[in-house]
Order: C-alpha cells, then sequence, then structure tokens
C-alpha cells in the first residue's frame, strides 16, 4: 500500500499532480490541494541534500543565475539593490524606535538598509559565511545561534522575514514559535513568491514552470493560502500582492523561454545602447510608464508576483 499524501494546509487528500520534476531536473512532487488550492512539494519524494543551506543552495540554485553568487560582498551589493523596494516599504512602518529581528537575513542587504530607521536590529541566518561576513564586515548584530538561546520571550515590535517562509517545512509550527517573541503589538512582516505569478497562471510558458518550482521552496502560497495558513496559527492583518520584475523579464520568457543571464532582469529599462545619447532620458521615461501600467494590471488581476504580508495576533498573548 503507498504513502498517503495529505494536504500539510487542510489535510484534504483530494490533490492533483502537476509537476514530477523541478528546477536543474531534481526529481519531486508537485501537487496543487483540489479543496484549498495549497500548491506544495511533497517532502516525501525527494531526498533533501544534505547542508543543503550550507552548501549547494549558493553553489548551485544561485549561481545559476548568479554566477559570482558564492562571494559575500558581491552577493550583498548586488541583492541590497534589488531588496531596497522592500526595505523602503517596512521603513515606512517605523518611527525609530522600533526592535526588530531579520530571520533569514542572509549577507544582511535587508538590515542594512533598515538599521538607520530602527532603534535596535537583529538578524538570524542558517549560513555561517554569511553570518561571518555580517559581524565582520559590515558589523550587524547577526548569528546562527537557535532564537530560544538567544533571546527572552515579547522583545521584539516587529520580526521580518524576506522570502524565508516559503522554505520552512512546517510552516504552522514555525509561526506558532516565532510570534511568542513579538510584543504583545507586535507584527510580523513577510514577504513571499505569489503562486499566482503571471508567468505562472496568466502566459503559456511551460518551461517556466519547471524552472519556477525548485526544491528549496517547499510551499507556494497565494494570498487565499497564506491568509487560512494565517487563520491557523492565530494571525491577522494585510495582506496584498506587489510586482518585482518588470515587464522586460517577462519578455524575455516570452521569446526565449528561458531565465535571464543574471539579476540585471530585475531592471526596468531593456540593456540596449541607442544611436542618439540624447534620447536616453525619454527612452528609460517611456519605460518607467510602461512597467509602471504593467505592474499595475498584474496587480490588479492578481498575477503580482510578490505577496506582502503584515500581520499580528488575533487574540492574547500567547495564544
Amino acid at each position: 500500500m503507498g504513502r498517503k499524501i495529505l494536504c500539510p494546509l487542510c489535510k484534504s487528500d483530494n490533490l492533483g499532480l502537476i509537476a514530477n520534476k523541478v528546477r536543474l531536473g531534481y526529481k519531486a512532487d508537485v501537487y496543487e490541494c483540489q479543496n484549498c488550492e495549497l500548491t506544495f512539494i511533497d517532502q516525501g519524494s525527494f531526498s533533501f541534500p544534505k547542508d543543503f543551506y550550507e552548501k549547494e543552495y549558493h553553489q548551485t540554485y544561485i549561481t545559476h543565475v548568479e554566477p559570482d553568487a558564492l562571494n559575500p560582498q558581491v552577493y550583498y551589493e548586488k541583492m541590497k539593490k534589488t531588496t531596497k523596494v522592500w526595505a523602503d516599504k517596512f521603513s515606512e512602518m517605523l518611527s525609530g524606535q522600533e526592535v526588530v529581528l531579520d530571520i533569514g537575513c542572509s549577507t544582511g542587504h535587508f538590515i542594512d538598509l533598515v538599521k538607520d530607521k530602527t532603534k535596535k536590529i537583529y538578524g538570524y541566518d542558517l549560513n555561517k559565511k554569511e553570518v561571518d561576513f555580517c559581524r565582520n564586515v559590515l558589523n550587524l548584530d547577526v548569528s546562527d545561534q537557535p532564537l530560544k538561546d538567544r533571546f527572552k520571550e515579547r522583545i521584539f515590535d516587529y520580526i521580518t522575514m524576506i522570502f524565508v517562509l516559503e522554505h520552512i517545512a512546517e510552516p504552522k509550527e514555525f509561526l506558532q514559535s516565532i510570534k511568542k517573541f513579538l510584543k504583545p503589538e507586535g507584527k510580523l512582516v513577510m514577504l513571499v513568491p505569489n503562486a499566482q505569478d503571471a508567468l505562472v497562471n496568466f502566459y503559456d510558458i511551460p518551461k517556466f514552470k519547471s524552472f519556477y518550482y525548485c526544491i528549496e521552496h517547499l510551499f507556494y502560497y497565494t494570498p487565499k493560502t497564506i491568509r487560512r495558513l494565517f487563520d491557523e496559527t492565530r494571525l491577522c492583518g494585510n495582506i496584498e500582492t506587489m510586482q518585482e520584475y518588470p515587464i522586460a523579464n517577462h519578455l524575455n520568457w516570452a521569446y526565449r523561454q528561458a531565465p535571464s543571464d543574471t539579476l540585471a532582469s530585475r531592471r526596468g529599462v531593456p540593456d540596449v545602447t541607442l544611436v542618439d545619447s540624447t534620447s536616453v532620458d525619454a527612452w528609460n521615461e517611456l519605460w518607467k510608464q510602461i512597467n509602471q501600467l504593467y505592474k499595475k494590471f498584474l496587480k490588479d488581476n492578481g498575477y503580482g508576483d510578490r505577496i506582502w504580508c503584515a500581520v499580528e495576533r488575533t487574540s492574547s498573548y500567547g495564544k
């Protein structure tokens, strides 16, 4: 008798298999729950590499699109640019008196962008090489020490997780464990990929799906499914979709059927040289307007590629 697979969110066995192979050819089964619509990788269908985040994550996955990502300084500089939009959005929530914890801080690019807007910000990450970079190069208060050994409960105004929750094998238990570190009125601020991304659900690009699903992303949330997760962990608040990647990235996929070579694909303006250099400003303004209209269209129709969440407890502390 075969192993019974249930949806991790609603426990339904009414599942649809949508892929059995993910990025870079790894064999893993991807299901969509027909009851609650959660998309997830069956964690029993593959063997997660030992020390994945210490070794293979950067050596294989990140370098697949960014070859020099093994250098923390280079990775920090590039990710600081792409993270600025999220750092700016979070900074709007701050008064300068908050104590913050960033979980999954990597090379500290997000922390470095918001630290001057906080009273104090701490970081946590599993990658020892990146922790050392944060501490020794950026002078940030970052550690790989377990949170329960490092902090008392009820001390943070905000806990941030930028592209972290989709990596967590047991999200319900994880959210329950970290919210106890929040002050009674504290908030969890999270950013996750949206499974209703236009390249998945608007355009018909089969090759993108084999790129999109990857073994480090165990869950693929939508606004509906992440709200259900929050309901079950007694959290509530603002959930909104946003569009990060510009139209140039989507056109690249539509015509090349392949990922861009570098993180430069996040630029809003096509990388071309103009004959008349005096036209650069007008060219840039044109693409700025195109991207604004395009991103608004995707967001308004539910196809934004990111989900931004700012949630707090729905009841008294400790529940």
